[in-house]
């Protein structure tokens, strides 16, 4: 998988990102951990995520809460929200290019989930590990393809976005799975394998990444 990341692009908030693949492109922004604007969102001992995600054009639909949804049961496996009692954590997300047909979501997922990430670590908010996602296609010859184009998920009969966790540079524990269509239990299998070569080939270059900013950012003393 092909992808740019901008690291940080935006000012006034406490972490950011754009993650591209292909077509699809995302920006995301992390602010918090905050107080909280509602008496109700104050948990007692946790913090409250606000996610927010728009579309590339017009206002938000069920597609984008759909979308909102899939990131909340994410997300409270990776932040320690358990450090940020009655605080609020606001995550917002803005589609700049689908890169997909409107009935699917698959590589918006996969860049929200993956520019989310970058954000998170921009801002400092405590993660119990980092995380990457991948989506995967299968075509009506059983053939897997990774990274699939708008092309290949109009073509396929099943689909599946994969986020896994990293752990000393390793692909370590399946915290994601979302898979539409007709498949076989072993080609799910095959799907979670694919996945996690690519995944591990594409934390290479985020880790790159990330390790240059904060170089770049910071002063270190000997």
């Amino acid at each position: 998988m092909s992808i740019i990341v901008d690291n940080d692009p935006l000012d006034q908030v406490d972490g950011s990102a754009s993650f591209e693949f292909g077509a699809t492109k995302v920006m995301s922004s992390v602010t918090g951990p905050i107080e909280s604007a509602r008496p109700r969102n104050e948990l007692p001992t946790k913090a409250y995520l606000d996610i927010n995600i728009r579309p590339s054009s017009g206002v938000p639909s069920t597609r984008e809460t759909l979308l909102e949804h899939k990131l909340g049961q994410l997300l409270p496996a990776v932040i320690n929200l358990d450090q940020y009692p009655r605080q609020t954590i606001q995550i917002a997300v803005q589609v700049l290019k689908n890169g997909e047909p409107k009935d699917y979501t698959a590589r918006q997922l996969v860049a929200i989930i993956n520019s989310v990430f970058v954000a998170l670590i921009n801002s400092g908010i405590s993660l119990k590990s980092s995380f990457m996602a991948t989506c995967c296609s299968i075509n009506t010859k059983g053939e897997i393809k990774t990274s699939p184009t708008s092309s290949d998920l109009a073509n396929s009969v099943s689909h599946f976005v994969v986020v896994y966790s990293i752990k000393d540079q390793q692909v370590d524990n399946l915290l994601f799975c979302d898979g539409l269509g007709t498949f076989k239990q072993k080609q799910l299998f095959d799907v979670l394998d694919h996945a996690a070569s690519e995944i591990h080939l594409s934390f290479q270059h985020i880790r790159q990444v990330i390790s240059s900013h904060v170089s770049h950012n910071y002063i270190w003393k000997a």
